[in-house]
């Protein structure tokens, strides 16, 4: 029983490890200088990141049995459902949201209005994927938003007004540098109040 139990944290532990490291590769490119090289490096962490996502999920939710030949079939089931499941999700929303400003011309009248609704629709797929569970594993709620984004930025921004695109770019930059920054502070507070545990003069 202790190997079942030792392989399968391995595979937990393993699928940590399958997401690098975006923020540093991709700091050391400049955009405005090399943009296909920037977007290859992004797209490539990014990728990195979902089949971490998706393949500790799928491991998660095999945790309770015992691994044997078979065990890696059921990973590979599991792994597909969650990936699959979890970006149609991303995709409805993300359609659902263009179809809405392509039709519904009003929608585009409020700056405001329209930024609001593009936030709200992204975090409608995050929820919906987190609460959607199939044969005992959730899908992922982040591989849901981040499929429902690319494809709002491809299809959905073009049906905005001129303000619209401008505004929510904006919006969407700075909520993304806040949540960056607030992400290294907590790391950077955690380590200074954890250093007198283990440092001493």
């Amino acid at each position: 029983m202790k190997i079942e139990l030792t392989i399968m944290k391995l595979l937990i532990f393993c699928s940590l490890l399958c997401s690098s490291d975006t923020v540093a590769a991709v700091s050391i490119v400049d955009q405005k200088a090399q943009p296909k090289l920037f977007s290859c490096i992004l797209g490539e962490g990014v990728f990195n990141d979902i089949v971490a996502i998706t393949l500790y999920i799928a491991i998660v939710s095999l945790q309770g049995q015992e691994f044997t030949v078979n065990t890696m079939w059921l990973l590979a089931q599991q792994f597909a459902i969650v990936g699959a499941i979890s970006i149609l999700i991303g995709g409805f929303f993300g359609f659902v949201s263009t179809l809405a400003f392509k039709s519904l011309r009003f929608l585009t009248r409020s700056v405001v209005c329209e930024t609001f609704i593009m936030f709200s629709v992204g975090l409608m797929s995050y929820f919906v994927a987190s609460l959607t569970e199939l044969k005992g594993i959730t899908m992922s709620g982040i591989i849901s938003l981040l499929s429902c984004g690319v494809i709002q930025a491809h299809y959905c921004w073009y049906n905005l007004s001129p303000q619209g695109q401008s505004t929510t770019v904006v919006t969407f930059a700075f909520m993304g540098q806040t949540a960056e920054a607030a992400v290294y502070s907590q790391i950077a507070i955690s380590l200074y109040f954890t250093i007198p545990k283990w440092w001493s003069f």
